[in-house]
């Protein structure tokens, strides 16, 4: 924004508006001039890129100053110890599955509504009316039951890749269908899926997936959970690795996803060497210079796996970054600012227009790439990567017994009571 140095008396009389519903909130103990935010991104990646204008013209409208810390992914390792100490940073950002155990689980995170029930910055009704809050039901609760401790502003989703340009490849409504396409692929000589195989998640996704499809939302939620290992008992959980061991017998993935090293089956399947690929919405950002040309990237939704079922059984995988403050802040009423900020339309919109990604506000159109991704988890109900699940449980427990099934090591019921095994095992470390 340029400055000529002549101002009319609209422009002043918006400027004072806009300072007033900046400023109008009391203080929490600190200067109310600064905040610190610790971020969850590099200094070169797009997102801090739009972080930084907007950052820059807060500072501008406002004169509180943000001093930004561009930690990385390592943000909540590095904010953990800070925990004990006091000293902690006003604003920080992840994602809610990050977020969740370091500082949330504990009581440590500052409970958000009144965000939500104000107006973004310069804009007209609460914050909550402009956003897709159904994205929030499937956030952990606070331990006083809330879950208004996250503010997202970017919106991920697990769906099936293809390439719509590809005359040999149709989205499967049914996991049926994907097996009659899967069939009709190899009897070509082509392979149907890639798969990271040293990439834990996003191997488990496709268990994760099907057993909700099969036995409703919430198989895979207590399956991880439940503390005496008896939801890894669940019918739905057997089925579903009885269909992922089908899709393994049958020869369907692409050759050496067992073996392989991310991102090495991405790319190949972006060169064509497979039909589908099960991963985020951040695919086509980083497979694109792999692609091959005319590619035309497109996301299908997990195929259903029960006969006329929907509604939750349709849900789909939404994972959100956003902003969470600390109950500790000494600014946390300047964070709280900040972050009403940024959820303004026009400055938001650059996560879209700038970063690629999709926004929790509809109103913001999604990159044209992006577009029927944005339909889906708009569409449906919304639920949790691997639900109630954090890394360590992750690494230690599903995946270990989980890369057996999906090597073809093992068949559905070792794959249950190995998992049990190891599930029980973690639990007990955890005491």
């Amino acid at each position: 924004m340029t400055h000529t140095g002549i101002r009319t008396a609209a422009i002043a009389v918006a400027a004072a508006a806009v300072l007033t519903s900046l400023t109008g909130c009391g203080s929490d103990g600190g200067d109310g001039k600064t905040l610190t935010y610790w971020s969850m991104w590099t200094e070169n990646e797009p997102q801090a890129a739009v972080l930084k204008s907007a950052i820059k013209d807060f500072t501008k409208d406002t004169g509180i100053k943000v001093n930004v810390q561009w930690q990385g992914r390592t943000v909540m390792e590095k904010l953990a110890p800070t925990l004990t100490t006091g000293k902690v940073p006003d604003l920080v950002d992840q994602s809610d599955d990050k977020l969740y155990p370091t500082l949330v689980q504990s009581g440590r995170a500052k409970d958000l509504s009144g965000v939500f029930d104000k107006p973004a910055t310069g804009e007209k009704g609460k914050l909550s009316s402009k956003l897709k809050m159904s994205y929030l039901g499937y956030l952990r609760k606070q331990p006083d039951g809330g879950n208004k401790w996250l503010v997202p502003y970017e919106v991920t989703s697990v769906n099936l890749w293809y390439n719509a340009a590809d005359k040999d490849v149709k989205p499967p409504r049914t996991w049926d269908e994907l097996l009659d396409v899967c069939a009709k692929l190899k009897s070509k000589g082509r392979a149907c899926v890639s798969a990271d195989g040293d990439q834990p998640v996003y191997i488990i996704w496709w268990l994760d997936y099907l057993a909700d499809r099969i036995g409703g939302d919430g198989i895979m939620k207590k399956a991880i959970t439940d503390k005496s290992g008896k939801g890894w008992d669940d019918p739905a959980v057997k089925e579903a690795a009885e269909k992922i061991r089908e899709l393994v017998d049958k020869g369907y993935l692409l050759k050496g996803y067992d073996a392989s090293k991310y991102p090495e089956q991405q790319n190949r399947w972006a060169q064509g060497k497979a039909a589908f690929n099960l991963n985020g919405s951040w695919l086509p950002t980083e497979t694109k210079k792999f692609a091959k040309e005319g590619f035309d990237y497109k996301a299908a939704p997990f195929p259903s796996a029960v006969p006329d079922k929907g509604g939750k059984r349709n849900a789909t995988d939404v994972r959100l970054f956003g902003f969470a403050v600390p109950k500790q802040a000494k600014n946390a009423s300047a964070a709280e600012k900040f972050i009403s900020y940024f959820l303004a339309k026009k400055r938001l919109s650059g996560i879209a227009a700038k970063a690629g990604n999709i926004t929790p506000r509809p109103d913001i159109e999604a990159p044209a790439i992006l577009q029927d991704v944005k339909e889906q988890v708009e569409s449906t109900p919304s639920r949790e990567q691997l639900p109630g699940s954090v890394t360590s449980y992750t690494d230690k427990a599903l995946y270990p017994a989980y890369k057996d099934l999906f090597f073809g090591k093992a068949d559905a019921d070792r794959f249950v009571a190995e998992v049990k095994k190891l599930h029980t095992s973690y639990v007990k470390a955890q005491r």
